[in-house]
């Protein structure tokens, strides 16, 4: 059995500063390879600590990956705690000092002598370029084992990981992946639909995973058996299905939109902003996305072109006042659609409503219409961020 080990290493992990995320990543990279990710762990800026961790990750594992703790301050000692480990003494390679000193160079700075130990290696290992930052990674292969360490920042580390991945010649496996995206089923939910079919068997698994754009339902394994599982959830799922792998909400309201030659607004009360910067965060989003309007405080609402009637009689946080607001929306920008948020982001409920009550309002060619949603968050970010996308998974089902 070929086992791997991935270590994120760092202060800022543990105290909860930087959510790790790098470790998860690596793993997910090494799914379509006969390898089985037997431990991920986060560990502390301590010397001992580290290097007792790496010695026990290289002795049972065929596959040891670090990543985090190159830098070139004090608490930046994961190339001590590998030389440490590994029994090898750090050496100064002239010519990546070299390099370092032009990166700075090239900035007009000296570089400072801090810096100088990020040109430390041990003779076991050889040098892999960062393009985007001054910390070298470094891989260590020894008879039939890999040690690879990358730099932190995922900006950084990630085109080193994939320059490096093919070359590990890692034990390939008959593996495929396909993940359907959902929202408005919790995961609780999906289990009940899927029944046996969410059962594994070695050869092929279902898992589901909560996030911002809803839960996303993946099948992996065995490409036929793959095959045939994803024939059978698909229509289990029904209507709650918007996408599918690598779609993103944003990034499929904005293709069908321009696939219509239609033109979008929004008008957000809830999420604040949120539903248009999802949106312009997509290249090529003027093509289609027109602009939005944020009129937050009651006496910005009261100058939209809206009936006082409906507030008064529903309330502001309300299915009729959701449609009004599209319906302005639309008039307003002179949009094909036009999407509108008003909910409850909290702290405390409102006109009855608790927290994460959240009406989307559509307007289009069609008429005017509405769906209730009720968010689950921790906070006000969160549910404004799970409104916002609430809002695009709606729309982009009436775009089919």
């Amino acid at each position: 059995m070929f086992l791997a080990e991935i270590i994120g290493v760092g202060d800022e992990l543990i105290y909860g500063e930087t959510v790790d995320t790098n470790t998860a990543e690596i793993a997910v990279s090494l799914q379509p390879y006969a390898v089985e990710v037997r431990r991920t762990l986060r560990v502390a800026d301590d010397l001992e600590t580290l290097a007792q961790e790496v010695r026990q990750a290289w002795q049972k594992a065929r596959l040891v990956v670090l990543s985090g703790g190159l830098g070139p301050t004090p608490d930046d000692i994961t190339r001590e705690a590998i030389a440490a480990a590994l029994d090898e003494d750090l050496q100064l390679d002239p010519a990546v000092l070299e390099w370092l000193e032009r990166i700075f160079a090239n900035r007009g700075w000296r570089m400072p002598e801090a810096n100088r130990k990020q040109a430390q290696k041990i003779p076991s290992a050889r040098w892999i370029e960062n393009p985007r930052g001054t910390a070298p990674g470094w891989w260590v292969h020894q008879e039939d084992k890999d040690l690879v360490c990358l730099p932190g920042p995922p900006a950084e580390w990630r085109p080193m990981w994939a320059e490096i991945l093919p070359q590990l010649h890692l034990p390939q496996k008959p593996y495929k992946q396909v993940t359907f995206k959902t929202f408005g089923l919790g995961e609780s939910r999906i289990v009940e639909l899927l029944g046996e079919l969410f059962k594994r068997n070695g050869q092929v698994e279902v898992g589901t995973y909560a996030k911002m754009d809803g839960v996303a339902v993946v099948v992996r394994g065995e490409p036929g058996l793959v095959d045939r599982l994803v024939a059978q959830i698909r229509p289990l799922l029904g209507e709650a299905v918007w996408g599918r792998d690598a779609d993103t909400l944003p990034v499929l309201v904005l293709k069908r939109l321009e696939a219509q030659q239609a033109t979008l607004a929004t008008l957000e009360s809830m999420t604040g902003g949120v539903l248009g910067a999802l949106l312009t965060g997509v290249a090529g989003a003027s093509k289609s996305y027109l602009g939005g309007l944020v009129p937050y405080h009651p006496s910005a609402k009261s100058q939209l072109p809206i009936d006082p009637g409906v507030a008064a009689q529903h309330g502001v946080v309300s299915a009729a006042f959701a449609e009004a607001l599209a319906s302005a929306a639309r008039h307003m920008l002179n949009s094909t659609y036009a999407l509108s948020t008003t909910g409850v982001a909290g702290p405390e409920s409102l006109e009855g409503q608790p927290v994460g009550t959240l009406f989307v309002g559509l307007a289009g060619p069609g008429g005017v219409k509405s769906r209730h949603f009720h968010l689950p968050g921790a906070n006000r970010d969160m549910l404004r961020q799970r409104a916002a996308h609430a809002a695009l998974a709606f729309l982009v089902g009436e775009l089919q």
